[in-house]
């Protein structure tokens, strides 16, 4: 091989990468690897949280049509673990949205979607999937997962209540990536998620101090921001959907 088309051989290659990395932001090793998730559903506002394996900032971009996110709000911390507020919403209303950073979306398609709630007090037809002692990671779960699955295809719910003991065997950050986040992917970027600390949360966590994976994983209300009273904890807290009145009692840790 010549030197000039050694060169050549070594310009193109830097152009395929350039294109690459302008195309596919992961291939820089930029990737989401938690979520994304859905948090503290209003009838004005959402929280959408994920884990990527880079810190960057925060964007996530939002529309009533899939093909048009025409809307964005942003995190500007340079951070692994996103959180952003999308405000300003309409009540009842379907958004579809997708995560990223200021350069780039990194995931987002026509599955990821959430709606707002119904303004407080206005009866509306409900449906929520509530699961408890959820947290095996098994085939167990997993079962229990695509039967609703296939029974919501025709009859969505609205959010996802989960009752306790989310994540087995001590609610760690590792065992909540398998029990909750690789279990329920799809789910999770479609219906907000609402949690009850169980006992086997409560092993790595705190609700004196509000500390432990439990509640670095979960955005929950403290100030009535959702609906209520304020509580000034996340370990217990109340919400508003429509008509009707959510109160989540953390019966293991708090007096």
């Amino acid at each position: 091989m010549t030197w000039s088309k050694g060169l050549k051989r070594m310009r193109g290659l830097g152009l395929i990468l350039i294109l690459t990395g302008l195309l596919v932001p992961s291939a820089w090793g930029l990737a989401v690897t938690r979520g994304p998730y859905l948090q503290q559903q209003t009838y004005h506002s959402i929280i959408v949280r994920w884990r990527t394996d880079v810190a960057t900032n925060s964007v996530v971009r939002y529309g009533t049509d899939s093909t048009d996110l025409n809307l964005s709000s942003s995190n500007g911390l340079s951070t692994t673990e996103h959180t952003v507020l999308v405000d300003g919403l309409s009540p009842a209303t379907q958004y579809f949205y997708s995560v990223g950073n200021s350069s780039a979306a990194i995931e987002g398609d026509v599955s990821y979607h959430f709606s707002s709630s119904p303004v407080p007090g206005t009866a509306a037809n409900t449906r929520v999937w509530v699961i408890g002692d959820s947290g095996t990671a098994n085939s167990n779960a997993r079962a229990v997962r695509d039967a609703f699955k296939t029974w919501s295809k025709s009859q969505a719910a609205d959010f996802m209540l989960m009752l306790g003991d989310n994540a087995y065997d001590h609610g760690t950050d590792a065992e909540y990536q398998s029990a909750v986040f690789d279990t329920y992917p799809e789910l999770l970027r479609q219906l907000p998620l609402w949690s009850t600390l169980g006992n086997h949360d409560g092993h790595s966590a705190d609700s004196e101090t509000q500390a432990g994976p439990y509640y670095e994983i979960f955005e929950l209300p403290t100030a009535a921001e959702a609906g209520g009273l304020a509580s000034f904890t996340e370990a217990y807290y109340s919400f508003d959907y429509g008509n009707i009145h959510f109160v989540v009692l953390d019966s293991y840790d708090s007096d």
